[in-house]
């Protein structure tokens, strides 16, 4: 129904004459307008549940990067955020406008404001199911199977991104199974922002490219097609990532500082691995079958949280079970095949899962994934069973999920609450402020200033090039102090290369509403 009203097509062969393309589509826009508004309210009443988020990452750069790039602060301060400083904050610079400005004073609308990613989400995943299955319920079963994900709910109203991300990788999905006019180039373009947004959203290029081959009509337009996709994906990532690209190639002369510092023999690019290789798979058995591990409740699994979900495990079944079945003879016979549009879902997530595996292994990074497991459960079902008996089944699944799982707790704050709480010291024009543990770059970002300078210790530990920078900012700063939420006394090593040392009686209190141990403290120099 949905296809025959975008494509102008009649859905029955008495009806009368057919109507235009225009008519067609203001005929279902009201009713696709209201859809999009529930979503939006339910996110938006989540968000409202789930109270102010107050996560690890965006205590650490999701607000200090973008004040950071709006402030000037790019070639002042030295990984104050640590490396996930310096990528491309477009996305949270709305957040930042909002907490910091506009809803200062009104933590509810922020919250509010907050979820409406999510609520955009949904209402791409329910028309992706209603493209793909053809009974209306269960295309809402099927939907609301993924939706409710432990990534997914977990991260209503954060600022992890990873929703932002779905928003804008799953509408390229959609174009290209609902086989929408430019589809090729429409996906190409929502890639490249998202790659420009999100560098981790690299993952679905070739899942995305695949699935443009599986639609396309003819095999003379395979290549047609990938061109625009190509040329699409270039130019949108050109214009989401250029503007920081030049920044950082004018600051550090690496249009990805500090990624790629020894291609480009950026000047203090400090050597850093930026994988975080926690959560790959340990054992032959994890490489082949990791869903089934985090069904299990234990953190550092895919997260350092505990969480329990059992979507990844059953699409890997419903996969492995497609693939089985052609080997049996009697199986093969009862199977129905799948429809193009099923396969190039099923390619897409296969491929996404395939690569994020050996690169990242890190739950959120595939939630646009973890969204669309319940589609590809009903539409293995639906190789095997009556349209009835699928919508029933997935329905029971579902009931089963919601059942059993367990999200993960990123941590939030009451309304009301503040994340730096209290009057904060006001620091010496040309100050430098050498920093110790994370994340606290929520705090630099409070007692910046003009002139002040802001140097992430953990950077340069083992570089003495970059020591003897530090060493000379250091001598023609005004008094030098040490930020930190670790034991001070821990911090007198780290300070030695720089001639300093630290005496906890000239160390203040930083009052936050999530950690109790971050402290400010006067340095003095060792000679004297």
């Amino acid at each position: 129904m949905y296809d025959d009203i975008m494509h102008g097509n009649s859905t029955s062969p008495t009806a009368g004459p057919r109507p235009s393309r225009a008519a067609a589509v203001r005929g279902v826009a009201p009713r696709r307008i209201a859809e999009l508004v529930f979503c939006l309210v339910i996110g938006a009443l989540l968000s409202l549940a789930y109270r102010t988020d107050a996560n690890w990452d965006l205590q650490n750069y999701h607000l200090y990067a973008p004040f950071a790039a709006l402030h000037g602060r790019l070639g002042l301060d030295y990984f104050a955020a640590g490396f996930q400083g310096y990528l491309n904050p477009l996305q949270d610079m709305p957040y930042l406008l909002a907490r910091t400005a506009l809803f200062d004073h009104a933590p509810r609308l922020l919250a509010l404001c907050a979820g409406l990613p999510f609520g955009c989400l949904a209402f791409i995943v329910f028309r992706l199911a209603a493209t793909l299955i053809e009974d209306r319920w269960g295309a809402v079963f099927a939907a609301l199977i993924g939706l409710t994900g432990a990534t997914t709910l977990s991260e209503i109203g954060t600022t992890f991104d990873d929703i932002l991300t779905g928003c804008v990788v799953l509408p390229a999905l959609l174009a290209i199974v609902g086989r929408w006019r430019h589809a090729a180039a429409i996906a190409g373009g929502l890639c490249g922002l998202a790659i420009a947004l999100k560098l981790t959203a690299v993952i679905f290029v070739v899942p995305l490219a695949g699935a443009i081959v599986i639609m396309a009509p003819a095999p003379r337009e395979v290549l047609g097609n990938a061109w625009r996709f190509a040329l699409a994906a270039t130019l949108a990532f050109a214009l989401g990532y250029g503007w920081w690209g030049v920044l950082l190639w004018r600051h550090f002369h690496d249009p990805l500082f500090p990624l790629l510092g020894h291609l480009f023999h950026a000047p203090l690019a400090p050597h850093l691995d930026p994988r975080d290789t926690r959560f790959l798979p340990r054992s032959p058995m994890q490489w082949i079958a990791y869903p089934f591990y985090w069904i299990e409740g234990r953190s550092f699994i895919v997260t350092d949280m505990k969480l329990r979900d059992p979507r990844f495990a059953l699409a890997w079944l419903a996969a492995v079970t497609s693939a089985a079945a052609p080997l049996i003879g009697a199986l093969r016979r009862r199977m129905a095949p799948l429809p193009p549009p099923a396969r190039a879902l099923w390619w897409f997530l296969i491929t996404s899962y395939l690569t994020w595996l050996p690169l990242f292994s890190i739950l959120r990074y595939a939630l646009p994934l973890e969204v669309c497991t319940g589609i590809m459960v009903a539409t293995a079902l639906r190789r095997w069973l009556p349209a009835r008996a699928t919508t029933r089944l997935t329905l029971a699944i579902l009931l089963v999920c919601l059942a059993v799982t367990k999200p993960m707790g990123w941590g939030r704050i009451a309304y009301g609450q503040h994340l730096v709480q209290g009057r904060q010291p006001a620091l010496p024009t040309g100050a430098v402020v050498l920093m110790r543990g994370a994340p606290i770059g929520f705090v630099a970002m409070r007692l910046a200033a003009p002139g002040n300078r802001f140097v992430n210790l953990a950077e340069l530990a083992t570089d003495p090039a970059e020591q003897r920078v530090v060493r000379r900012l250091i001598d023609a700063a005004a008094p030098a102090f040490l930020l930190t939420n670790l034991p001070v006394a821990g911090a007198t090593p780290a300070l030695l290369p720089y001639g300093l040392t630290v005496d906890a009686a000239r160390c203040r209190p930083i009052r936050t509403a999530t950690q109790r141990t971050i402290r400010i403290c006067a340095l003095s120099h060792s000679g004297g």
